[in-house]
């Protein structure tokens, strides 16, 4: 698959990444957001929905993620990202893609969900496809990685290679909902999730109730 990017500016300070969220306006941002083959996507497909209009959003989906959300909706997994946004948005996949570089500037990289296999794989250094590299990129140049691990019960495996991630400052966090926040259906889960790795991100939201606010 091609790149496809859809924007309305350029982003080009090659610095940009090492600005704090309260020194940036959402204008200035540049995140991206990796989708494995965990059986997760209507996070990533809320997060995308949610994700702000005026911030630019790269999509890094694996082809185990295509065969996914074919195998589970019958439906085409970039058709379905561009049902849902196509201001400021970019979608890459191969190998030779720019984010594959250090040289090119952004904030963070989440991969929502996270599969089992893919967090293994960042684990042991491996960059076999462009959803990998990326991650190694960030653990180089010392930016931002999030990883929304999908897997339940995890093995001793897995927690392994999550607390060796976690020492080299990778943020783990399972999708792992708070019923404080007054989850009732599907769709405040979904905002609740999302709000939380925006806060993560420091994107500023009112996806959900904060622990507090009702009284």
């Amino acid at each position: 698959m091609q790149s496809q990017c859809n924007t309305t500016h350029a982003i080009q300070n090659a610095d940009s990444h090492l600005l704090s969220s309260r020194q940036r306006d959402d204008t200035q941002r540049i995140i991206v957001l990796g989708i494995s083959g965990g059986s997760s996507l209507e996070l990533s497909f809320h997060f995308i929905k949610k994700f702000p209009k005026g911030s630019m959003l790269y999509v890094v989906p694996s082809k185990s993620a295509n065969i996914l959300c074919k195998a589970e909706k019958n439906l085409n997994l970039i058709d379905e990202i561009y049902k849902i946004r196509t201001q400021n948005l970019c979608i890459e996949s191969k190998i030779t893609s720019k984010l594959a570089s250090g040289s090119f500037s952004f904030e963070s990289y989440i991969i929502l969900p996270t599969s089992s296999n893919t967090l293994s794989r960042i684990a042991c250094g491996l960059q076999d496809n462009l959803l990998t590299r990326v991650a190694a990129i960030c653990l180089k140049e010392q930016r931002k990685l999030i990883l929304a691990v999908r897997e339940m019960p995890l093995s001793p495996i897995l927690l392994e290679n999550m607390h060796k991630l976690a020492l080299c400052g990778v943020c783990i966090a399972p999708p792992i909902v708070g019923y404080y926040s007054g989850v009732n259906n599907l769709e405040s889960l979904h905002d609740f999730l999302i709000g939380k790795y925006f806060d993560v991100l420091g994107i500023r939201h009112n996806l959900f109730m904060r622990w507090g606010e009702n009284e």
